[in-house]
C-alpha cells in the first residue's frame, strides 16, 4: 500500500483530532444537561417536600388495611393506628358516611382520591394528617398479619418500611421522592420498644353493628375516639410550648369552631375558649368596618408569638394567616378565627 505524503497524513490526523474534540464537547454537553436535569429534579423534590425532617409527621396509608402512621423524629418513636375494614366514618365534601376502605376509590370518581381520603381522616379522627399514600394495587405482605392479630413491633416496622419502599417505585402519594427516601432511612433506625400499634377495632370506641343487607360494620363512638386520639397523637412540641388558644367561628356556618377545637385539643393544645365572633361575623372586615364572613383563617396574637411552633403548626394545618394584634376581649395567647375557606374544604366537592 502506497504511503501517503506527509502533509496528507498530518491533515488526516488534524481531522481526527478535531472530530475527537467535537465528540468530547458533545458528550460533555450531554453530561451537563443530564446533571442539570437530575439536580433540578432533586431541587424540585426538596422544595415541594411535605416533611421538614424535624417535627411530628402523620401519614394516612390506603393499602390492604387503612393505617394512620405518626412519626416523631425527636423521640424516634412511631405510633400506628389500624382502622379495620368495614369501619364507617363521615367523609368530607358531603358524601356522608362511608366504609373507610372505600373512601379513596370514591374520591377517584372526581380525580380527588387522595384529597378525600386525607381530608376525611383528618376531620373525622381529629388529628392533622400531613400526607396520604395509596397502594391498593400492590400486594403488601403486612396486610395478613395485621388482620390476623400478629402484631409484633418487628412486623409493624417491616410493614411500614415495605409500604414506603413500594411507594418509591409505584403507588399514589403527595409525598415527594425526597420525603419517601428520608422517611425510609429514618424509620429504619427506630427501636422496637419505640413502636406502638393501636387497633381501633379492639378499642372501646368501636362497636360492631348489623347492617340491613346482612353484613357487619364497625361504628365508632366519637367521644371515646377523641380520648384515644389525644392519648396517642399528641404533638409534644406544641404541648410543651403550652400557649393557650381561643377558637372562634368567623362565619355563619354552625359547628366549624368545634371541629377545629377538637383537633387542637387532640394534639395537646391548651384550649381556653370556643365560640363565635360577634353575630357570627369576623370583626372589622368589609367596607367601612362592617362585619362579613371571614374568608381566610386568621391567627391573632402578640408579635412575640408570631414565629412560635404553635402558630406555625396551626397555620399549616388550617391554612391560617398571622394577622397580629391580639383581640382585647380574649385572654388567650392566640386567637384562631376560622374562615369560610375551611367550611368549603369540608363541604364542597
Amino acid at each position: 500500500m502506497k504511503k501517503l505524503p506527509r502533509w496528507q497524513r498530518e491533515q488526516k490526523e488534524r481531522k481526527k483530532h478535531k472530530t475527537r474534540g467535537v465528540v468530547r464537547k458533545v458528550l460533555l454537553i450531554i453530561f451537563l444537561i443530564l446533571l442539570i436535569g437530575i439536580g433540578w429534579k432533586i431541587y424540585t423534590s426538596i422544595s415541594k417536600s411535605l416533611w421538614d425532617g424535624e417535627n411530628q409527621f402523620n401519614i394516612a396509608i390506603n393499602s390492604q388495611s387503612v393505617l394512620v402512621v405518626s412519626f416523631n423524629p425527636a423521640e424516634k418513636s412511631l405510633n400506628v393506628l389500624l382502622i379495620p375494614d368495614g369501619t364507617f366514618i363521615e367523609t368530607i365534601h358531603g358524601y356522608g358516611p362511608c366504609r373507610v376502605e372505600s373512601i379513596y376509590r370514591l374520591g377517584e370518581l372526581n380525580k380527588k382520591g387522595g384529597e378525600l381520603f386525607q381530608g376525611s381522616l383528618q376531620t373525622y379522627l381529629g388529628i392533622p394528617v400531613d400526607a396520604y399514600a395509596s397502594m391498593s394495587n400492590i400486594k403488601a405482605r403486612c396486610a395478613g398479619f395485621l388482620r390476623n392479630g400478629q402484631m409484633s413491633n418487628v412486623k409493624i416496622k417491616t410493614c411500614i418500611l415495605e409500604n414506603i419502599r413500594f411507594l418509591i417505585k409505584d403507588g399514589e402519594t403527595n409525598l415527594t421522592k425526597w420525603d419517601l427516601v428520608r422517611l425510609w432511612l429514618t424509620l429504619r433506625s427506630i427501636r422496637q420498644d419505640k413502636i406502638n400499634l393501636v387497633d381501633l377495632g379492639q378499642t372501646s370506641a368501636s362497636q360492631e353493628v348489623d347492617l340491613l343487607d346482612g353484613t357487619k360494620a364497625n361504628k365508632i363512638d366519637t367521644e371515646r375516639l377523641e380520648s384515644i386520639m389525644s392519648q396517642f397523637f399528641v404533638d409534644k412540641k406544641l404541648k410543651q410550648e403550652d400557649l393557650t388558644v381561643a377558637v372562634l367561628n368567623g362565619t355563619n356556618h354552625v359547628g366549624l369552631a368545634n371541629k377545629v377545637a377538637t383537633l387542637i385539643k387532640n394534639i395537646g393544645g391548651q384550649l381556653m375558649t370556643v365560640g363565635d365572633t360577634e353575630n357570627g361575623l369576623a370583626p372589622r372586615l368589609g367596607p367601612r368596618g362592617q362585619g362579613e364572613s371571614l374568608r381566610q383563617c386568621q391567627i391573632k396574637s402578640e408579635k412575640k408569638y408570631k414565629n412560635s411552633y404553635t402558630v406555625r403548626k396551626l397555620s399549616h394545618v388550617f391554612g391560617c394567616q398571622w394577622e397580629g394584634g391580639p383581640m382585647a376581649e380574649q385572654r388567650a395567647n392566640l386567637v384562631l378565627i376560622v374562615g369560610k375557606s375551611y367550611w368549603e374544604k369540608l363541604v364542597l366537592p
